[in-house]
């Protein structure tokens, strides 16, 4: 009889707490949404972060209650966004697809040295000593630090220590963007495939005094018949919105005496 009061007493505590923690969960619990379950399970789970949002469900909670824009998820396909959408009562609107671009051709045969950089291989840190290694400030210093900030490798770093880009793997995520501290990385839109491979603000005497396939400014790629190609601050440019037929850019590329003008591959 002793041992059973105990037992009937806690059992009862028991039972009362149970009920209180379920009326609880009921009245102050969060409700969850399906919607942002549902959102979820069209995103691709790669988790990246370059939408800003914490991982693929924290996208799917901030694209949901308006934090983020439906295009900040560079990885998801035109048609999921459409099925997202839907989810969110939107209309889907298309927009222009990018492809990450380097804008210098000076690797380790072009540009030499002008200090001996001792320290750990990164282009953040080396460029925080004297703007980096490089006889030009400007350009690339390939310690491939932006290789290794693209979540999807679609970066390799090639023989002459520059980034190379795999068109078929890029998604436009940006990050190569953020991780470059010399801004070398830009996303142009997909249909085109011609840039500028430079961005050297100095005159062209020292560009070229550094670098032979730098941009020195000679105004020849603007000159050409519906050039899309403009000049600011000693550095050619190329204006996508302006229209331009593919011949005349291609006679820019041609007519380029330091042949800084590339084609994507």
């Amino acid at each position: 009889m002793e041992i059973l009061i105990p037992i009937l007493v806690l059992g009862s505590l028991g039972l009362l707490f149970g009920i209180g923690l379920a009326i609880a969960s009921k009245t102050l619990g969060v409700k969850s949404d399906a919607r942002v379950e549902a959102i979820h399970g069209l995103l691709p789970g790669s988790n990246c972060g370059t939408c800003g949002g914490a991982g693929c469900f924290g996208f799917a909670e901030s694209v949901l209650s308006g934090k983020l824009p439906l295009e900040a998820c560079r990885v998801s396909s035109e048609g999921t966004k459409k099925r997202i959408a839907a989810i969110l009562g939107i209309e889907f609107e298309k927009k222009v697809k990018t492809v990450a671009v380097l804008h210098c051709n000076g690797g380790a045969k072009r540009v030499k040295d002008r200090t001996n950089y001792q320290g750990l291989k990164d282009c953040v840190l080396a460029n925080l000593v004297l703007n980096g290694q490089k006889e030009c400030t400007f350009g690339c210093l390939g310690f491939g630090t932006c290789a290794r900030a693209c979540p999807f490798g679609a970066i390799t770093m090639s023989e002459e220590n520059l980034p190379v880009i795999h068109y078929d793997k890029c998604t436009s995520c940006g990050k190569c963007v953020k991780a470059c501290p010399k801004n070398l990385f830009s996303l142009m839109p997909a249909a085109e495939s011609i840039y500028v491979a430079c961005s050297s603000h100095d005159t062209g005497k020292d560009t070229i005094a550094v670098c032979p396939v730098g941009c020195i400014a000679c105004g020849i790629c603007t000159k050409v018949k519906n050039s899309p190609f403009y000049l600011k601050e000693n550095l050619s440019y190329v204006d996508y919105e302006k229209t331009a037929d593919k011949e005349s850019m291609e006679e820019a590329r041609n007519k380029c005496p330091t042949k800084c003008i590339l084609k994507r591959r």
